[in-house]
C-alpha cells in the first residue's frame, strides 16, 4: 500500500496496477483514488469494463489510441477473472502497453502462477489488499477520527471495537455517525457509542453463545428473547448459533494441533481479541459435547422444516442443551 500511496501523492504512475484480495473496501478505495489521480473526470480517455472475458481487441484498440488532450488513457477492469485463466494474449498486451496508457485491474482473486499476473508484476505493480490486522485496523479507525478533528476515550474505543462488524464500510459509517454525534464536545465517550452504534446481529449471537458456554441460562435466554423482540427470525438465530458452535469446535481442534494465533485468526477471519474470547468459550466444552451440539442443531433445523417443531422452541432447546450439558 505504501507504493500506491506514494504514486498517488507524487503523481508518478506505473503502466498497470493489480489490486486484489478479500477486503473490498480497500480495493475499491485504491481503485477510485488511482482513477481520480490519473484521469479525474476525463470520461473521453477512460474505459470501464466489468465482468468475465473482456474483449482483448477492444482493450488493445483503446490503449493503443493516443489520448485526446490528456497525458494518458486509462482502462479500469473489475472482476474479470483473468488472473485465474488468462490467455497469453492478455499478457502480451500488458507487456506492450505504450507510455500513454495505464490499466487498473480490481479482482477478488489472483493466481501468482498466472501468465497475466507475471506480466503485471514485471510491467507494473501488484498489491494484495486483504483484511488488515488488528493494529492496522485500529490505526485506520483512529486516523478517521483524527481527520475529523475528534478524540475518543479509551473505554469508548474498546466498546466500539466490541460492537462493530468485520466490514470496513460498516466501520467507517459507524465512525462517521459517532463523530457527528459528538461534534459539539470533540470527544467521543462510551455513552456516545452506546447511543449511536448499532450492535451487529453476529455480535449479539457471539454474546449469546458466550453466555450459554459459561452456563448462564437466564442471561442466554434473556438475550434470545431480546433478539425476538427486535424481530430477528428464530431460524436465522439458529443458523448463526450453529455456526458459532462449529467455530468453537474448529478452535479446539486448531489448539490441539498447536496452530499459531496468526493462523487461527486468519482461518477464522476474526480479530485477535475475538479469538481470545473464543478460546475461553471453547475451553468450556469437550470435543464430544460440541459434536453433540452440532448434531442437535442440525436435527432441530430438520424438525422445524418438516413442521414437527416450532421455530422459537428450536432455539430454546439448543440453548438449554448448551447450558445444561453434563
Amino acid at each position: 500500500m505504501k507504493t500506491l500511496n506514494q504514486d498517488i501523492k507524487n503523481r508518478t504512475f506505473k503502466k498497470v496496477y493489480l489490486l486484489y484480495g478479500n477486503e473490498d473496501y480497500l480495493i475499491r478505495s485504491y481503485k477510485n483514488r488511482l482513477q481520480e489521480s490519473i484521469a479525474g473526470e476525463d470520461t473521453m480517455n477512460t474505459l470501464f469494463l466489468s465482468g468475465k472475458d473482456p474483449d482483448l481487441n477492444v482493450l488493445k484498440e483503446f490503449t493503443e489510441t493516443m489520448p485526446f488532450f490528456a497525458d494518458k488513457r486509462l482502462a479500469v477492469l473489475s472482476d474479470t477473472g483473468l488472473f485465474k485463466s488468462a490467455s497469453e494474449g492478455f499478457a502480451e498486451w500488458i507487456r506492450d502497453l505504450p507510455e500513454t496508457a495505464c490499466v487498473i485491474f480490481a479482482e477478488a482473486e489472483a493466481d501468482k502462477r498466472n501468465r497475466l499476473y507475471k506480466a503485471v508484476s514485471e510491467t507494473g505493480y501488484v498489491c494484495c489488499l486483504d483484511h488488515p490486522d488488528e493494529k492496522q485496523l485500529q490505526a485506520w479507525m483512529l486516523g478517521i477520527i483524527k481527520n475529523r478533528g475528534m478524540n475518543i476515550r479509551q473505554d469508548a474505543f474498546r466498546a466500539f471495537l466490541e460492537c462493530i462488524s468485520e466490514d470496513m464500510d460498516d466501520i467507517r459509517n459507524e465512525l462517521e455517525k459517532l463523530c457527528d454525534h459528538a461534534a459539539d464536545t470533540g470527544v467521543i465517550t462510551r455513552e456516545d457509542v452506546t447511543a449511536v452504534c448499532r450492535v451487529q446481529l453476529k455480535n449479539r449471537i457471539f454474546d449469546l453463545t458466550s453466555q450459554a458456554s459459561y452456563r448462564r441460562k437466564k442471561e442466554a435466554l434473556d438475550l434470545y428473547y431480546d433478539l425476538l423482540r427486535l424481530r430477528e427470525p428464530p431460524m436465522r438465530i439458529l443458523y448463526l448459533l450453529s455456526r458459532e458452535i462449529s467455530r468453537l469446535y474448529a478452535v479446539r481442534k486448531m489448539r490441539q494441533e498447536n496452530r499459531s494465533r496468526q493462523d487461527m485468526t486468519a482461518l477464522l477471519n476474526v480479530r485477535p481479541f475475538v479469538l481470545d474470547k473464543m478460546l475461553g468459550q471453547a475451553n468450556m466444552y469437550t470435543d464430544a459435547q460440541l459434536e453433540e451440539l452440532m448434531d442437535l442443531a442440525l436435527d432441530l433445523e430438520k424438525s422445524v422444516k418438516s413442521g414437527d417443531l416450532q421455530e422459537q422452541l428450536s432455539v430454546e432447546l439448543l440453548l438449554l442443551k448448551m447450558t445444561d450439558r453434563g
